[in-house]
């Protein structure tokens, strides 16, 4: 396609025009100040065009776009809310169940940065207290879980000079308040410079992106994780798909942050998907073979639905949909309803329905 050069906003405006947009010339103007050119016209373009070569506009007003760039952007801020919401109980159970475990008593605070309370992935010693029974077969450790697989030792929790860090870093963490005479620090934790202070699991936690709290997740012995992945409805020896389901909540946590165009969303090839979540999703991976990968929103938001409800997205899908067929007509309306829908990963709206309205997956 090459590299575009710049054009002034008069310049898109007018190409605008010549290819058949209805608009108001101060109204495009002011279209083009307010939103990306890229984002809301090249993004969206493709489910509007009568005609590709040229690009050629029928029956399509600047109201077409506006209408499909907004319903994008309140979709992904309701998706991103419920990911947070997801993120908030993950880092509640995770707290939780590891304080239960080994941060129970005042000594033991800072007991989450001692590396001997976790699982190393790499390590094959039957008598290491970080031993991984299944190291050689450990899930996707060539693709996305190659970092987490190499570099245990660089994970956030164990460097020297966290708790440090934590206290100087943010401002709500104040070491005055998170200090106690009685503490002392035991062995292969990390301390603060005043060997008194120790901040709780729970507060340290929320500082912790949700990269690093499914890097947590990975490292963490199997009866912790057991306990977390119970309190989501996991039952036993689904670790491999439970982690592997977060991958893709990652993915479309990280698009709905950048602002990028929910509906153009994909999982990146790297994120290999599970062949069971596969079958009990009904996935479509956009990539088959070995290991395939390649997720679209559809197929996301069924694995998000197993999270957490997401009915409050049908009313959003439902509104862009009448709302096309209301300003282009039914014929022109329900085409780009298809294709807006196909872009997503599925074209039909009944079984968009079905998966927003909280159809059930048996893992």
């Amino acid at each position: 396609m090459g590299i575009k050069n710049f054009e002034t906003r008069t310049n898109l405006r007018d190409k605008l025009i010549k290819r058949g947009l209805k608009a108001d010339k101060n109204k495009l103007e002011k279209a083009l100040i307010n939103y990306n050119y890229f984002e809301m016209f090249n993004g969206i373009e493709s489910l509007l065009l009568d005609n590709c070569t040229p690009k050629r506009y029928q029956g399509v007003h600047l109201r077409d776009f506006l209408h499909i760039y907004k319903f994008d952007k309140k979709f992904t801020s309701e998706v991103l809310a419920i990911l947070n919401q997801v993120e908030e109980r993950l880092k509640a159970s995770v707290s939780y169940h590891f304080s239960e475990a080994y941060c129970s008593s005042l000594n033991d605070t800072m007991q989450y940065t001692n590396k001997n309370n976790y699982m190393d992935p790499k390590d094959s010693n039957p008598s290491s207290s970080t031993y991984c029974s299944f190291s050689a077969s450990y899930p996707f450790q060539n693709e996305q879980n190659f970092p987490i697989y190499q570099y245990f030792n660089d994970f956030v929790l164990f460097k020297s000079g966290f708790l440090n860090k934590l206290t100087v870093n943010y401002e709500h963490i104040d070491d005055s308040f998170y200090q106690d005479h009685s503490y002392i620090p035991p062995n292969d934790v990390d301390t603060h410079t005043n060997l008194q202070v120790a901040v709780p699991l729970w507060v340290a936690i929320e500082t912790l992106e949700f990269g690093k709290l499914l890097r947590f997740l990975h490292y963490l012995k199997i009866p912790v994780l057991e306990k977390i992945m119970a309190d989501f409805g996991f039952g036993t020896g689904k670790r491999n798909q439970f982690l592997n389901m977060l991958d893709f909540l990652l993915c479309l946590r990280n698009n709905c942050a950048h602002n990028s165009l929910i509906q153009r969303f994909r999982t990146p090839n790297k994120y290999k998907i599970n062949r069971l979540l596969i079958r009990s999703f009904k996935l479509n991976p956009i990539n088959l073979g070995n290991l395939p990968s390649g997720l679209k929103l559809f197929d996301t938001l069924k694995i998000l639905s197993f999270f957490a409800d997401i009915s409050i997205l049908e009313r959003h899908l439902r509104k862009i949909y009448i709302a096309n067929i209301f300003s282009m007509g039914l014929k022109k309306g329900k085409l780009t309803n298809n294709l807006l829908l196909k872009r997503m990963g599925n074209e039909n709206f009944r079984e968009w329905k079905a998966v927003l309205r909280g159809q059930k997956y048996i893992l």
